[in-house]
């Protein structure tokens, strides 16, 4: 009878040991629990990559809660006036990184200008939500929530080539920014989308996906259509080109590299860098992210920095009797609005560093915008441009 007991004895403990051990590898390999957040970064991407939202964080618009969303209830806290302005819409997102709403509530005077005044307010359920940003008096403007969780906003730039003389009936809107929380500020900063052309702000980039997906403009779908339009844009090369895809550009792809060469006796040659918008391989527009030429550089500033005239430059070009290039300085219309001559400090030819500082006159005062830094050299054979480097920059006013 001992020896039975025993044996039951020493089989329950083995059994209890093993399920002990059991429970310990499961613990230890964690399972999954349904919580997990998958991390996207499209291509290209610069300072204003996919944000990796934290848990509930969603991106995009998000439904307001029912009090918030009806426009009246925002005249008192605005607060509005009478006959003068009114609340013309509001929509919410998780805009400041937590599964908190945020609301942006648009504001348009009565009058030509057609105003907008752009305010975000945290705390949205508050009988008084605390004010995160505001943006006034954008000139027949406009403003909306991106796929990325950050404010864009459109207006008229009065001084700008596209509409200086216009009548008030003829004015386009031309100016497009981007702005996005700081943890460190405490508000929406203005911040850089990582394109150079065919858009050169994510505002832009977003209509012309919208166009695209409605059976239009689809040379943008294509990159040697794309880089071709650049040379020709920025470059003036015209469509006297050749162009070789170095890699990717294919249907499926999210990155490509082509290569254009301008077919003048003494042509340049350009490496032009593209990704698809945010990413998508399913029919996502091309965009170009860095143009650049062998043996030219610019090492300051960096991309995305803010410039404010005079603006310092620095970097290295080929040098042919002592003059390498010029600097170049582009604003949000493609428009050059300033420019400076770069020579090398001992004559002759060769790989040469250079310093130079370069003034220009923006035409938009209330603010910076996006805007590009370039290096341009020259063909010895007819004066055209024979290599460059494209650099995406904030221009302060």
């Amino acid at each position: 009878m001992e020896k039975t007991y025993k044996s039951r004895f020493h089989s329950l403990l083995h059994t209890a040991w093993f399920l002990l051990l059991i429970l310990t590898l499961s613990a230890c390999t964690g399972g999954t629990n349904g919580n997990s957040t998958a991390t996207s970064t499209p291509s290209g991407s610069g300072n204003n990559p996919t944000p990796t939202p934290t848990a509930g964080v969603q991106l995009g618009k998000q439904n307001c809660p029912v009090t918030a969303s009806d426009p009246a209830h925002w005249d008192s806290i605005v607060p509005t006036q009478p006959n003068v302005s009114k609340v013309e819409s509001v929509t919410c997102a998780n805009l400041v990184g937590n599964n908190s709403l945020q609301a942006l509530v648009l504001v348009r005077s009565q009058g030509s200008g057609d105003t907008l005044d752009v305010y975000v307010y945290s705390k949205i359920t508050d009988p008084a939500p605390q004010k995160l940003f505001q943006l006034l008096g954008l000139y027949k403007g406009t403003a909306k929530i991106s796929g990325y969780n950050t404010v864009l906003t459109g207006e008229v730039d009065r001084e700008s080539h596209v509409n200086k003389g216009q009548s008030n009936s003829g004015f386009t809107l031309d100016l497009y920014r981007e702005f996005k929380w700081s943890d460190g500020v405490g508000t929406l900063v203005p911040v850089a989308f990582p394109g150079l052309f065919p858009q050169l702000t994510r505002f832009e980039a977003e209509n012309a996906q919208a166009q695209v997906n409605q059976g239009q403009d689809g040379w943008m779908l294509d990159v040697k259509q794309v880089s071709t339009r650049l040379t020709d844009r920025l470059l003036q090369w015209g469509t006297n080109v050749q162009t070789n895809v170095v890699s990717g550009g294919g249907k499926s792809d999210a990155d490509a590299v082509v290569e254009v060469r301008h077919t003048t006796p003494g042509g340049g040659k350009v490496k032009i860098t593209l990704s698809r918008l945010e990413g998508n391989t399913n029919g996502g527009i091309w965009v170009t992210t860095a143009v650049e030429s062998d043996g030219m550089a610019i090492t300051t500033p960096q991309q995305f920095d803010r410039l404010t005239s005079p603006a310092g430059v620095e970097g290295k070009g080929n040098a042919f009797e002592g003059v390498i290039g010029k600097v170049v300085v582009i604003d949000h219309t493609y428009t050059t609005i300033g420019q400076a001559l770069v020579n090398n400090v001992k004559p002759g030819n060769g790989q040469a560093n250079f310093t130079v500082s370069v003034s220009y006159k923006s035409t938009f005062k209330g603010g910076s915008q996006e805007g590009i830094l370039a290096l341009f050299s020259n063909s010895n054979a007819d004066g055209s441009i024979a290599g460059a480097v494209l650099v995406k920059e904030m221009i302060n006013a």
